[in-house]
């Protein structure tokens, strides 16, 4: 319950389909020719990464085998991988997609480098899952992590 009424209200909680409809409003308004869906795989790997610890979190070997991203990960070379946090706390649907896309989106790809010149594919399957994050002065603050992957195409 307490987990609801910091993202949202009740019944109103927000979701992963909730965040990919305000990202297509959002890639829309800037003429992008891509689009966002909710998709298990990535809400898979995004709870898996929420559940780290902290310190885990920050071990990077930790977080790219849970994106496939390791030595023979099926995501290395095939998928362009994002991943981040963006701050959820007593904001709703649009606030949190707009962190999203400043704070993730707007990077390149974790995996931008292995993939040499190719391209995200127009469709940026998505997966969320709520955290906690320690900010500065100890105070503790929820989180929504996120990860969006799109095929590597020629």
């Amino acid at each position: 319950m307490a987990l609801t009424l910091l993202t949202a209200c009740g019944g109103n909680a927000v979701n992963d389909k909730n965040i990919a409809d305000a990202l297509n409003d959002i890639a829309k308004g800037s003429f992008a020719t891509y689009t966002f869906k909710p998709r298990t795989n990535e809400q898979a790997m995004a709870k898996a990464i929420a559940a780290l610890s902290e310190s885990d979190r920050h071990k990077t070997e930790e977080v790219m085998k849970i994106l496939k991203l390791d030595e023979g990960g099926a995501n290395k070379t095939s998928r362009f991988v994002w991943w981040g946090p963006a701050y959820a706390d007593e904001i709703g649907t649009t606030g949190q997609a707009y962190n999203v896309m400043n704070k993730v989106l707007s990077k390149d790809a974790v995996n931008a480098d292995k993939l040499g010149d190719k391209e995200p594919g127009d469709i940026r399957y998505i997966g969320t899952a709520l955290g906690t994050m320690t900010f500065p002065g100890g105070e503790q603050k929820m989180v929504r992590f996120i990860v969006v992957t799109a095929e590597a195409l020629d």
